[in-house]
């Protein structure tokens, strides 16, 4: 048996899987199985990782029709047959000792998550920027005595290595109904961990820009996020969780409401852009009543240039960001 499943859902990737799995080939850690789900691609995927398939063992590829990347990672994960797992993402690729180090990291600590750093990397430029993990005293760190980690990791899950065992005890799967999959799956995650190890070296290269990328889209989508910060707050609210974390969720919630709605002055339509201000200001009035007085956003207020809490302070009233958009239309 293996230790780490690598699971990666592949739709319409064919211009960037290679680069993928030659990155995994030369891993210095070897004991993996590659689950490669080809989830209805159109182009050329599904011929190259059969390819691959045919080259490596430990590649394990299955074909079906397009179902979206919640469906497929969970079909992945249901494949799996190793204690830890990692989703991937396939126009990405990993430095020759990311799994080694995750592997490392979460079995020397007992762990039930290791995240690493990573890079943003662009298609159109050769430039990477490094994005490094929060700093604590240990690299082994307890949730309970920083909370706060809820909003200050990348809820992406390309970057962390996680113990199975986490996901099948508590019968955690992906959302498949709405996008921002990512964000819910994550925060629920970390419901159900104790200790996590912090891998304070970049291992991961992010395409951060990849041409078509849905999740770039200024439309309706973006009210996906709140579907997810929904899911996410009842999720803890039945785990009878929700008060120990309810100002890091609140915190969480202010973050990834303010970076939406930095979008809505893109959107041409004013009646979709008023109606997701609307839908988000209105979450968070409901759910958390005076959230501009979360002490991590006052803390966070406190350490910006006065050019970003001006900007700031467009985003904390819906009145002033209908002005504001008003006038750059």
């Amino acid at each position: 048996m293996s230790q780490i499943s690598v699971i990666i859902p592949a739709y319409n990737v064919a211009k960037y899987i290679d680069k993928c799995f030659k990155s995994l080939v030369t891993q210095t850690f070897k004991d993996f199985e590659v689950i490669v789900i080809n989830d209805g691609s159109t182009d050329e995927t599904l011929t190259l990782i059969r390819e691959w398939e045919q080259k490596d063992s430990r590649f394990k590829v299955m074909d079906k029709q397009n179902e979206g990347v919640g469906k497929t990672r969970n079909l992945g994960l249901s494949l799996s047959s190793a204690p830890y797992v990692i989703f991937i993402d396939p126009d990405d690729y990993l430095h020759e000792e990311m799994l080694e180090k995750l592997y490392e990291g979460i079995r020397l600590s007992d762990a039930s998550v290791a995240i690493c750093e990573y890079y943003d990397c662009y298609e159109d430029s050769s430039e990477q920027f490094a994005i490094s993990l929060p700093k604590f005293e240990s690299e082994t760190i307890d949730l309970m005595n920083h909370k706060e980690i809820l909003f200050k990791i990348n809820p992406a899950p390309w970057n962390k290595l996680i113990k199975k065992e986490i996901l099948t005890a508590n019968q955690l799967l992906f959302p498949t109904n709405y996008r921002s999959e990512d964000l819910a799956f994550m925060l629920m995650l970390l419901a159900h961990c104790e200790k996590i190890a912090m891998i304070n070296q970049p291992l991961y290269y992010y395409l951060a820009n990849r041409l078509n990328n849905v999740s770039s889209a200024y439309d309706e989508r973006i009210l996906h996020t709140l579907l997810a910060l929904e899911a996410s707050i009842n999720y803890y609210k039945k785990l009878n969780k929700f008060k120990t974390f309810e100002d890091e969720l609140e915190m969480v919630c202010i973050n990834q409401a303010l970076y939406e709605l930095q979008k809505v002055i893109h959107i041409k339509d004013s009646s979709l852009a008023l109606k997701i201000m609307n839908e988000f200001y209105d979450y968070l009035q409901q759910e958390f009543k005076g959230w501009t007085n979360n002490k991590y956003y006052q803390q966070q207020k406190a350490n910006q240039s006065i050019k970003e809490k001006l900007r700031a302070s467009i985003y904390e009233s819906k009145m002033t960001l209908k002005l504001f958009y008003k006038f750059k239309s």
